[in-house]
């Protein structure tokens, strides 16, 4: 696979992982020369219906989770039937591999770890997604201490009926697993909880809770025996981090603490209060007090008398007073009894509705709104969760529909290189490219396969038609591993065509100096007088320098700018990309940049913003060029 260029952008460089059921490659963009990780179903699977709706799964569930602590996807595709998930480039490493080096943690540095584990799986959990295999393997340690999760093979939507575990076939590893999913029971949020309990457990103590010799011995641990308490093995951990985990590690689910977001506040206040521990156990633990200072205790032996007395009269009052409102609030709740009113928001709806009736509530949907929360995600309530009111009554919510759904620009009238600009900053991508006898003018577009303003997801292809005549259109050909001098001879003698070459300084250096992407790609219709970009493995031509800079407006969001000049390549005219980003909107953004060429003189260059040329400056190539 080393050398493959998927979706025509992204070439594989190494392999860096191999999991159970998927292979994950280093990988660079070359259209940003950014690197990225392409995780790969392995090749004995392409026909397992299990394995590829798992991994579909997962493509679809972290395209949609987009949390700091959650690797990233950017995309998904296929290369020869064998599906892959386009992910988020993470330096550094796993923590099971940091167990294995250094033992036990810091008690710091686990709860650190634990607490933005947490963050990951209260995102997950909000957006209906239950991990269910939170394990060391799957969290990414960066050199900076950030953690990121990934791995989500298994994971489901919390609405669904989920078993995990079911006679010896385990999904998921057996030394993590929580003990309702050991007995093939369908899990909860609690279940991610109890995963992440077990993992601040091996940090802090250097090993895992439950050891046997099989998997199933293991899961039986989990169901039928407590563990050792992290304490009596590490006993530098605190009493207070001590009882945050031996909760989270509760064989009964509604023992544990109810969402991560309470777990992590228990963590946080553990370090704050390290031998407090609650007297009641069914509390959460600290999560509901305060983080106040110490209550100092003042002796009334040093109060003065006359301060007593003041003392003594206002305590009168306020019993008074006390006593006052006590009763009329004892008659007034006897008049009109009450019920707290539950949190709605974050759930599901039919969720939503069934707690609200648990509470002897009923639910009103006031109105369905776009939202990046999942469609059916309960958005606001009122009354507002904590408060009161009469039992029957209706809490009003609005529920999310969604993300917006983007609409199709109009592409009609403009040149290949503007409806490309116009796609992608829309959300869309270009299709297939054909041509046709139109009144438009040639060499524009002049249909689409999607009207202009129909909605459509995002990412969604939109093929066109561009205005030609019967005999100015031909088939593009191959260039791909050739030899730079050899393909552009090729392309000049096809057709008039337009030929723009950019460097790759990151491709396998055994390609140096030929093409290994191609725009149009080979066997796609192009017409004369097309513009062909070429990406060359290598470096660019070096010599002489010099020092180039621009000032340009940039009204709109996301517009592609180029920078190029004129040079030759085996005495045919071509364009050198020099410059090649994104900008944003601005006046007088600084486009500065040094060029380098293989011969002195003077070359043309020109600036191109959104595909449109705006500016040609002669710039002196005279310096000579500091070599690497």
């Amino acid at each position: 696979m080393i050398g493959v260029i998927l979706n025509h952008r992204y070439q594989i460089q190494e392999l860096i992982g191999t999991g159970g059921m998927a292979q994950v490659y280093r990988a660079v963009n070359l259209a940003n020369h950014r690197p990225v990780a392409i995780k790969m179903l392995k090749e004995e699977y392409r026909d397992n219906p299990e394995f590829l709706r798992r991994f579909e799964r997962e493509a679809k569930t972290v395209l949609h989770l987009t949390q700091e602590n959650i690797v990233h996807a950017y995309g998904v595709g296929e290369y020869n039937g064998i599906p892959f998930i386009v992910l988020e480039y993470v330096e550094g490493k796993t923590l099971k591999t940091i167990l294995q080096e250094k033992g036990a943690l810091p008690q710091k540095t686990a709860v650190s770890y634990c607490i933005q584990t947490l963050n990951a799986l209260a995102a997950a959990h909000d957006a209906g997604i239950i991990h269910r295999d939170v394990k060391p393997q799957n969290i990414i340690i960066t050199p900076s201490g950030k953690v990121k999760l990934t791995d989500f093979g298994i994971a489901r939507d919390a609405q669904a009926t989920t078993v995990t575990f079911a006679g010896s076939t385990v999904l998921g590893s057996a030394h993590y697993l929580s003990p309702e999913q050991a007995q093939g029971k369908p899990v909860t949020e609690e279940s991610d909880l109890y995963s992440a309990g077990v993992v601040l457990y091996e940090m802090l103590t250097g090993t895992v809770p439950f050891t046997a010799d099989t998997t199933v011995s293991v899961a039986l641990k989990h169901i039928n025996e407590n563990p050792v308490p992290a304490i009596e093995r590490n006993p530098d951990v605190y009493p207070s981090v001590n009882y945050v985990v031996m909760r989270a590690l509760s064989k009964d689910p509604s023992a544990r603490y109810r969402t991560a977001e309470r777990m992590k506040r228990a963590l946080l206040n553990a370090l704050k209060k390290r031998d407090y521990i609650p007297a009641d156990s069914s509390q959460d633990l600290f999560s509901e007090e305060s983080d106040s200072s110490d209550t100092r205790i003042v002796s009334i032996h040093t109060i003065p008398p006359v301060a007593k007395i003041a003392i003594i009269v206002g305590l009168f009052i306020v019993a008074f007073t006390g006593m006052f409102f006590g009763i009329r609030y004892i008659y007034s709740s006897a008049a009109t009894a009450a019920n707290v009113v539950p949190s709605l928001v974050g759930k599901k709806l039919e969720s939503a509705q069934n707690r609200a009736e648990d509470f002897g509530f009923t639910v009103d949907i006031e109105e369905y709104e776009s939202s990046n929360d999942p469609a059916g995600t309960v958005l606001t309530q009122s009354p507002d969760a904590g408060k009161y009111a009469k039992p029957g009554s209706a809490i009003t919510i609005k529920v999310s529909a969604g993300p917006e759904v983007p609409t199709i620009p109009n592409l009609i009238g403009l040149t290949y290189e503007e409806a490309v600009s116009a796609l992608e900053n829309a959300g869309f991508r270009m299709g297939t490219v054909s041509y046709q006898v139109s009144d438009t003018a040639i060499g524009y577009v002049c249909s689409q396969s999607i009207p202009a303003g129909m909605e459509s997801p995002e990412g969604s292809e939109v093929n066109i038609s561009i205005s030609a005549t019967a005999t100015s259109t031909f088939m593009m050909p191959s260039v791909i591993l050739f030899p730079l001098p050899e393909a552009v001879k090729l392309l000049d003698s096809t057709d008039s065509l337009k030929i723009r070459i950019q460097y790759d300084p990151t491709a396998d250096k055994n390609l140096n100096g030929t093409i290994i992407l191609q725009q149009p790609i080979a066997g796609e219709e192009v017409q004369t007088g097309r513009t062909v970009t070429l990406t060359v493995a290598g470096s660019q031509p070096s010599g002489y320098s010099a020092d180039i800079a621009f000032n340009v407006d940039i009204t709109e969001s996301g517009t592609p700018v180029i920078a190029a000049i004129e040079d030759a390549v085996s005495g045919v005219l071509i364009e050198r990309v020099l410059y090649n980003n994104i900008l944003e909107p601005g006046e007088k953004i600084p486009v500065s940049f040094t060029a380098t060429v293989a011969v002195s003189g003077r070359y043309e260059v020109i600036l191109y913003i959104n595909g449109a040329e705006v500016k040609r400056r002669e710039v002196n190539f005279t310096d000579e060029a500091v070599q690497p």
